[in-house]
């Protein structure tokens, strides 16, 4: 699957400009492991106004902006992650949170149970132009568990996005 994820951008693209974005994310214990556990997080900021002023560009100079890694780690406690058996964020429409595109994600196969308190996710191939254009962005953080959680999780999830010109 990584190899898919990499090998479908054009490698000679080189990209305009990184968006760096990230929001906490606060997790009660004794969420069950049986279910999967959704959290939107609303108006995100993008900065991309100040991104496309800074390069001299509007947004019909960018054909496409992508994931390029996003990590998940413990804020304060350096809690260790391997009671995670997955997670994923998806970028969600503001006006119907049921249309969504995932950006990043990982999978329990690809999550060792030693993983200490930083877990790198899979970007996606998904082209998220039109909703990372916008001022603010609405994002669904979804978590399933493979044991209860020893203590309240107060994470961080650390995104970066690459804009690149149409082709």
């Amino acid at each position: 699957m990584i190899a898919v994820s990499f090998g479908a951008c054009d490698k000679n693209q080189t990209p305009i400009f990184e968006m760096d974005m990230f929001f906490d994310i606060d997790i009660p214990p004794g969420l069950n492991t049986l279910e999967t556990h959704f959290f939107i997080i609303e108006d995100v900021p993008t900065f991309a106004a100040s991104l496309l002023s800074a390069q001299n560009l509007g947004p019909d100079d960018i054909g496409s902006i992508r994931g390029a890694v996003s990590t998940v780690n413990s804020r304060f406690s350096g809690l260790n992650l391997d009671f995670i058996e997955d997670v994923g964020v998806h970028l969600v429409e503001k006006e119907d949170h049921t249309i969504r595109s995932e950006a990043f994600y990982i999978f329990n196969d690809f999550i060792p149970l030693a993983t200490k308190n930083e877990i790198e996710m899979i970007p996606t191939i998904l082209d998220l132009k039109d909703l990372l254009l916008e001022e603010t962005v609405d994002l669904e953080f979804r978590i399933n568990f493979r044991s209860f959680i020893p203590q309240s999780f107060d994470g961080r999830i650390q995104m970066k996005f690459l804009a690149y010109r149409p082709e």
